[in-house]
């Protein structure tokens, strides 16, 4: 079996994968909306994603946290 990652890094983790996931989609629809062929969407799109996912990745860090804060004042615990 193969060894799993500690917990601790769980958060992260999931900030890096769905950081990836929404710049990817994001900036690849808006960009395809943008240029007329796929050799402009090629030039344009790397770029631009690579910009993105960094952004992405620190806002998702950031307000993630307190988006939970703030859910649990509305949620009800187990």
């Amino acid at each position: 079996m193969t060894p799993k990652i500690p917990r601790k890094y769980r958060n992260f983790l999931f900030a890096l994968v769905m950081s990836f996931n929404t710049s990817l989609i994001v900036s690849a629809t808006i960009i395809s909306l943008h240029t007329q062929s796929y050799a402009q969407f090629a030039k344009v799109w790397l770029p631009s994603f690579a910009i993105a996912w960094p952004l992405v990745l620190v806002a998702i860090l950031i307000i993630a946290p307190l988006v939970n804060k703030l859910l649990n004042l509305f949620v009800e615990d187990h």
